[in-house]
């Protein structure tokens, strides 16, 4: 589960994941991108927050003016 968190403290926004240690050697790939809302376009630099949902196997994004 990965959270994008806004705080006054942070400059940028910051991506949390949580990590799950194994025992096992695993080859981990990883990217973070910056997302926007898939209706208005607007982000987390216009001081939006931004939820993502699962709707038919695609992963839409929303502000949250949009998403209630």
């Amino acid at each position: 589960m990965s959270q994008i968190i806004l705080d006054a403290k942070f400059t940028r926004p910051a991506l949390v994941q949580d990590i799950i240690f194994s025992r096992k050697k695993l080859a981990l790939i990883s990217s973070a991108n910056f997302v926007e809302c898939d209706i208005c376009g607007k982000g987390i630099e216009n001081g939006f927050s931004i939820t993502a949902k699962s709707i038919s196997n695609e992963t839409v994004f929303f502000c949250d003016f949009h998403y209630n």
